[in-house]
Protein backbone atom coordinates (compact mmCIF):
# COMPACT_ATOMS: atom_id res chain seq x y z
CA UNK A 1 0.00 0.00 0.00
CA UNK A 2 1.29 3.34 -0.46
CA UNK A 3 1.67 6.00 2.07
CA UNK A 4 -0.74 8.17 -0.09
CA UNK A 5 -3.09 5.77 0.07
CA UNK A 6 -2.77 4.93 3.54
CA UNK A 7 -3.28 8.49 4.57
CA UNK A 8 -6.41 8.35 2.58
CA UNK A 9 -7.69 5.76 4.06
CA UNK A 10 -6.88 7.03 7.56
CA UNK A 11 -8.53 10.04 6.65
CA UNK A 12 -11.61 8.54 5.75
CA UNK A 13 -11.87 6.72 9.56
CA UNK A 14 -11.68 9.79 10.81
CA UNK A 15 -14.61 11.49 9.24
CA UNK A 16 -17.42 10.13 10.98
CA UNK A 17 -15.91 10.81 14.51
CA UNK A 18 -17.34 14.60 14.46
CA UNK A 19 -20.88 14.24 14.46
CA UNK A 20 -21.30 11.70 17.65
CA UNK A 21 -18.71 14.50 18.74
CA UNK A 22 -20.95 17.47 17.98
CA UNK A 23 -24.37 15.75 19.04
CA UNK A 24 -22.70 14.81 22.71
CA UNK A 25 -21.33 18.42 22.82
CA UNK A 26 -24.38 19.93 21.91
CA UNK A 27 -26.21 17.65 24.47
CA UNK A 28 -24.02 18.92 27.21
CA UNK A 29 -24.52 22.65 26.36
CA UNK A 30 -28.23 22.06 26.52
CA UNK A 31 -28.35 20.06 29.80
CA UNK A 32 -26.07 23.42 31.11
CA UNK A 33 -28.53 25.55 29.69
CA UNK A 34 -31.42 23.73 31.52
CA UNK A 35 -29.76 23.50 34.69
CA UNK A 36 -28.60 27.24 34.71
CA UNK A 37 -32.76 28.72 34.04
CA UNK A 38 -34.33 26.38 36.34
CA UNK A 39 -31.40 28.04 39.04
CA UNK A 40 -32.28 31.29 38.38
CA UNK A 41 -36.07 30.48 38.61
CA UNK A 42 -35.85 28.93 41.62
CA UNK A 43 -33.22 31.66 42.79
CA UNK A 44 -35.82 34.17 41.98
CA UNK A 45 -38.88 31.94 43.17
CA UNK A 46 -36.84 32.15 47.15
CA UNK A 47 -35.77 35.93 46.75
CA UNK A 48 -40.09 36.69 46.34
CA UNK A 49 -40.46 34.65 49.20
CA UNK A 50 -37.80 36.45 51.09
CA UNK A 51 -39.48 39.48 50.35
CA UNK A 52 -43.02 38.42 51.96
CA UNK A 53 -41.69 37.38 54.75
CA UNK A 54 -39.99 40.57 55.65
CA UNK A 55 -43.32 42.02 55.10
CA UNK A 56 -45.35 39.42 57.19
CA UNK A 57 -42.40 40.03 60.01
CA UNK A 58 -43.44 43.94 59.92
CA UNK A 59 -46.78 43.52 59.66
CA UNK A 60 -46.72 41.58 63.06
CA UNK A 61 -44.68 44.11 64.28
CA UNK A 62 -47.11 46.72 63.05
CA UNK A 63 -49.34 44.90 64.87
CA UNK A 64 -47.93 43.88 68.12
CA UNK A 65 -47.17 48.03 68.74
CA UNK A 66 -50.59 49.05 68.35
CA UNK A 67 -51.65 46.53 70.30
CA UNK A 68 -48.76 47.32 72.91
CA UNK A 69 -50.25 51.15 72.89
CA UNK A 70 -54.22 50.41 72.88
CA UNK A 71 -53.47 48.19 76.20
CA UNK A 72 -51.02 50.79 77.83
CA UNK A 73 -53.70 53.31 77.30
CA UNK A 74 -56.22 51.02 79.32
CA UNK A 75 -54.02 50.31 81.76
CA UNK A 76 -51.04 47.76 82.75
CA UNK A 77 -53.02 44.84 83.34
CA UNK A 78 -56.27 45.26 81.20
CA UNK A 79 -56.20 44.65 77.55
CA UNK A 80 -58.96 46.81 76.46
CA UNK A 81 -60.00 46.81 72.93
CA UNK A 82 -56.88 44.84 71.53
CA UNK A 83 -58.72 41.31 72.40
CA UNK A 84 -58.95 39.72 69.00
CA UNK A 85 -58.53 42.32 66.74
CA UNK A 86 -57.44 42.14 62.70
CA UNK A 87 -55.67 44.92 61.17
CA UNK A 88 -55.65 45.24 57.56
CA UNK A 89 -52.57 47.52 55.91
CA UNK A 90 -53.38 49.54 52.63
CA UNK A 91 -49.84 51.47 52.94
CA UNK A 92 -47.74 50.74 50.15
CA UNK A 93 -44.92 48.61 51.62
CA UNK A 94 -47.97 46.28 53.57
CA UNK A 95 -50.50 46.76 51.05
CA UNK A 96 -52.53 42.99 51.08
CA UNK A 97 -50.86 42.17 54.53
CA UNK A 98 -53.14 41.77 57.78
CA UNK A 99 -52.31 41.70 61.40
CA UNK A 100 -54.02 38.91 63.87
CA UNK A 101 -53.46 40.95 67.42
CA UNK A 102 -54.40 38.94 70.25
CA UNK A 103 -54.90 39.97 73.98
CA UNK A 104 -53.89 37.89 76.55
CA UNK A 105 -53.84 39.76 80.63
CA UNK A 106 -51.32 37.41 83.08
CA UNK A 107 -50.84 38.12 86.61
CA UNK A 108 -50.30 42.07 86.59
CA UNK A 109 -48.58 42.09 82.96
CA UNK A 110 -50.07 41.69 79.46
CA UNK A 111 -48.71 39.48 76.51
CA UNK A 112 -49.83 41.04 73.31
CA UNK A 113 -49.51 38.26 70.23
CA UNK A 114 -49.44 39.23 66.97
CA UNK A 115 -49.53 36.96 63.94
CA UNK A 116 -48.85 38.76 60.55
CA UNK A 117 -49.83 37.34 57.31
CA UNK A 118 -49.06 38.38 53.88
CA UNK A 119 -49.85 36.89 50.31
CA UNK A 120 -52.52 33.83 49.65
CA UNK A 121 -52.57 30.54 49.24
CA UNK A 122 -48.83 28.44 48.36
CA UNK A 123 -47.19 31.94 48.19
CA UNK A 124 -48.21 33.22 51.58
CA UNK A 125 -45.92 34.15 54.71
CA UNK A 126 -47.31 34.25 58.32
CA UNK A 127 -44.79 35.37 60.98
CA UNK A 128 -45.59 36.12 65.02
CA UNK A 129 -44.22 38.64 67.35
CA UNK A 130 -45.06 38.48 70.83
CA UNK A 131 -44.58 41.47 73.34
CA UNK A 132 -45.02 41.23 76.77
CA UNK A 133 -45.66 44.45 79.18
CA UNK A 134 -45.50 44.76 82.83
Amino acid sequence: MSRDRSFRLSLWRQRGAGLPMAIFLITIMALIVTTISQLQESSGEMEALDILSTRAFYAAESGAQAGLVDALNEGSSSCGDVEDRTLTFDEAGLKSCTAEIRCNPSGGAVVIRSEGACGSGAREAVRTVEVKAR
